[in-house]
């Protein structure tokens, strides 16, 4: 594994510890983290990887460390005092959990559109709406009927892209936002706009 890959994998390490702490807050970080993480690794890998060659190694290792910090999260969720934000919770991360097991025992990754994680969004959506919105938290069957396909609906879009399309990052934001780019990753597209001749 090179130098890129273990640095972003110890920031993946230590970052989702803040969840228990600070809940909304470090699951923004480790979603940002995750997010950027093989731009990362290509960025730091390319100032000067010591131990040499790719990061083939850490995208087999991404989706536990997705795991990982959803751990966190979950643990937090089950302290809610809302039941039924609390079992709601615990069945989503469970879908994931099962998609990521079946992923890493089949590597076919298009399982994983079929287990999205909608868990990350769900946890969002209940600390925000409980905190300041408590009118729109979860607290019936009702409500929960209109929340969950609303959170699903984009996740099931990016699972597509990710997942069974197999888009990279630059890909999905040439296809998704006016950025246009030839360059092949965010490094390349980086220096574009920031090292030009």
């Amino acid at each position: 594994m090179d130098f890129g890959s273990i640095a972003v994998s110890v920031l993946r390490l230590v970052i989702p510890v803040s969840i228990l702490r600070y809940p909304l807050g470090g699951i923004v970080a480790s979603i940002a983290l995750d997010a950027f993480d093989t731009p990362l690794v290509d960025i730091i890998g390319r100032q000067g990887g010591l131990f040499g060659g790719g990061f083939i190694e850490y995208h087999h290792l991404d989706k536990w460390l997705d795991l990982y910090y959803l751990f966190f999260a979950f643990l937090v969720s089950l302290r809610w005092q809302n039941i039924l934000a609390r079992q709601t919770a615990s069945f989503l991360f469970f879908i994931r959990f099962l998609g990521v097991s079946l992923f890493s025992f089949t590597n076919f990754r298009a399982l994983l559109f079929f287990f999205p994680n909608i868990f990350e969004m769900f946890f969002i959506y209940y600390l925000i709406s409980n905190k300041w919105f408590p009118r729109f938290s979860p607290n019936s069957f009702s409500k929960l009927l209109i929340i969950l396909p609303i959170l699903a609906a984009p996740k099931f879009g990016i699972e597509y892209l990710l997942h069974v399309k197999q888009l990279k990052l630059m890909e999905i934001i040439t296809l998704l936002t006016p950025l246009k780019s030839e360059a092949l990753t965010v490094w390349e597209w980086l220096k574009t706009i920031f090292l030009k001749p």
